[in-house]
């Protein structure tokens, strides 16, 4: 049932300008996922908490085909307080995974230009499997959570 309304809503979603594109399988349930990721030692991070730690299995929208998608076990991470988000967010750098919400939704994307204007700080996101970088210039704030790692 899962995997039908994730189905569901990544057409609702997708991308007009992407393909289907092979992708590794799911190899180990999210259950398993989420146990392991709870016991690790976040200190590493130098947050004053532990990170929030979210592992939603990924809907089938084909903009990151080849990285991941439908059913993989993407691990997101988030500070638990503001000081915590934003040591996140100075930590991010091209080439990075972060899920973002603008005014239309939520995308997790890949980073691929981070810059500077006269509104601050930016960053130009692109799915993997997209032939053009998504539309907004991204702010600060608007990410949310930041991707560490995708289990298959």
């Amino acid at each position: 049932m899962i995997k039908i309304i994730l189905e569901i809503i990544g057409k609702i979603f997708s991308s007009k300008d992407t393909v289907e594109r092979v992708s590794p399988g799911d190899w180990i349930p999210q259950e398993v996922v989420r146990g392991w990721v709870k016991g690790l030692e976040w200190e590493f991070l130098g947050l004053e908490y532990a990170p929030e730690v979210w592992v939603p299995m990924i809907p089938d929208t084909n903009s990151m085909d080849g990285t991941f998608d439908l059913g993989n076990n993407n691990i997101l991470i988030s500070g638990e307080t503001e000081s915590d988000q934003q040591k996140l967010i100075d930590r991010l750098q091209v080439g990075d995974i972060a899920v973002y919400r603008n005014a239309r939704q939520y995308s997790v994307h890949r980073i691929i230009e981070i810059g500077n204007d006269t509104g601050g700080k930016y960053f130009i996101f692109k799915g993997d499997n997209n032939h053009s970088p998504d539309i907004d210039r991204v702010r600060e704030e608007e990410i949310k959570w930041i991707s560490v790692g995708v289990i298959y």
